[in-house]
């Protein structure tokens, strides 16, 4: 690694192409290959389940991984989720392993005799592609892809639009509760506790019961079946629950409360944080979101709701169009927190060029960019060096890694720079 970057180096000080901004000739930077044992421990590359390949590009400044595995083969963007599929690879292997046993095995048996429990089958459906963020981040950078201004024409017209809809359901209304009874009536398998179990098992392997992997809805819902109406039981430890994080928090909410009350506390979130109820009710259908991201963001939102940006924040959270832009935002809001929590209170967060911008308390601008490698290149420099986002006192913090050319131009250009910020 360290001979690619003296080569990094000595290529950006001989390359007579660079382009030109604010007056001064920049070097670009192509993006790097790298080998998965320089970016993922030797045990995590390969198990009796799956296979990293050795080889792994930068593709939209986001590591970019072919996975092997007995379930089928994936192309991964972004190393977060590629550490999430590999845990999730080998829990499906060790539910496969469980619902070989002969106690599993009757009680599954025993469990659809029941004609109740058989209106609602295990389909196999086709594994999911698993992407990150790379188009996401690359529209975020070109100021492409969020357009939400405060006041502005389109924000009033969103609300607008969502007043037209109808009217609110409160949390605690008749209204909702009305529809809470019909909607569990009509899904016998909360009142046999299928839910429930699918959630305390999903506790137990640390994974996250609404997870858009097939594979793995397919294997939780058969053990959670076996468990709610043949009383079957793993015999291996819950592990302990406490937890310090925003993040961490969210997920042991989404293992121990129900949908329906997940989402009664992301509203009440919301209100807390005076954002127009309109707004609250078109993030909490939104489908940019799973459950479990709306709960992260809604503690997130609280943990900056003395800003006073979160009403902002949540009209700039409906911008997402896709699960590769809500990604990015839900990481974004992770780093935001992160500052808050570690270095100086935020007193504030607007978006500039289409890039959001926290003020601290310290007088410091705080630009967070969710990305695994940040390499110099004219989409980076254009969006880093503009007009718009000179200030005296400004800090880029990077989830991921910076080269050392970035690290060097940024800094050369007024910029304080933190990198592998994400915990």
């Amino acid at each position: 690694m360290r001979i690619r970057f003296l080569i990094s180096a000595i290529c950006c000080v001989f390359f007579a192409s660079g382009e030109r901004v604010l007056g001064q000739v920049e070097p670009v930077e192509g993006p790097p290959i790298f080998l998965a044992r320089e970016l993922l421990p030797e045990n995590l590359l390969r198990t009796d389940f799956y296979s990293v390949s050795q080889m792994v590009e930068v593709t939209g400044f986001a590591y970019e991984f072919s996975v092997e595995s007995v379930y089928g083969n994936y192309r991964v963007t972004g190393k977060g989720e590629l550490l999430k599929l590999l845990h999730e690879l080998e829990v499906i292997g060790q539910l496969a392993e469980i619902s070989q046993s002969e106690a599993f095995a009757s009680s599954l048996s025993t469990s659809f005799t029941d004609p109740v429990a058989t209106t609602v089958g295990v389909a196999r459906r086709p594994i999911a592609s698993v992407t990150g963020l790379p188009t996401g981040i690359a529209r975020y950078l070109g100021g492409k892809l969020y357009q939400v201004r405060r006041g502005s024409d389109k924000a009033v017209s969103k609300i607008r639009s969502f007043k037209a809809k109808g009217e609110e359901v409160e949390a605690d209304s008749p209204k909702e509760k009305g529809q809470l009874r019909a909607s569990t009536s009509k899904l016998s398998r909360k009142h046999l506790g299928h839910d429930s179990a699918k959630r305390k098992w999903a506790r137990r392997l640390e994974v996250d019961p609404y997870s858009d992997n097939l594979r793995l809805q397919e294997a939780l819902g058969r053990i959670a079946w076996a468990s709610s109406l043949g009383q079957f039981a793993g015999d291996f430890a819950v592990p302990s629950s406490e937890v310090f994080s925003y993040a961490g928090k969210a997920q042991e909410l989404v293992w121990d409360r129900p949908a329906h009350q997940l989402e009664r506390e992301i509203v009440g979130n919301l209100k807390k944080c005076k954002v127009d109820k309109y707004i609250v009710e078109a993030f909490r259908d939104s489908s940019a979101y799973s459950l479990t991201e709306k709960t992260q963001l809604s503690l997130a939102f609280l943990r900056l709701k003395e800003s006073g940006a979160v009403p902002f924040l949540v009209e700039f959270a409906l911008e997402a169009k896709t699960k590769e832009d809500a990604f990015l935002f839900l990481r974004t809001m992770g780093v935001f927190v992160q500052y808050q929590e570690e270095v100086s209170e935020i007193v504030d967060i607007q978006e500039k060029r289409g890039l959001l911008v926290a003020s601290s308390k310290n007088g410091y601008e705080i630009y967070p960019l969710a990305v695994d490698y940040l390499h110099w290149t004219p989409l980076v420099y254009e969006a880093l060096l503009s007009e718009e986002l000179k200030s005296d006192k400004r800090e880029v913090w990077v989830s991921g890694t910076v080269s050392p050319i970035a690290k060097l131009r940024l800094r050369h250009h007024g910029w304080e720079v933190f990198d592998e910020v994400e915990r």
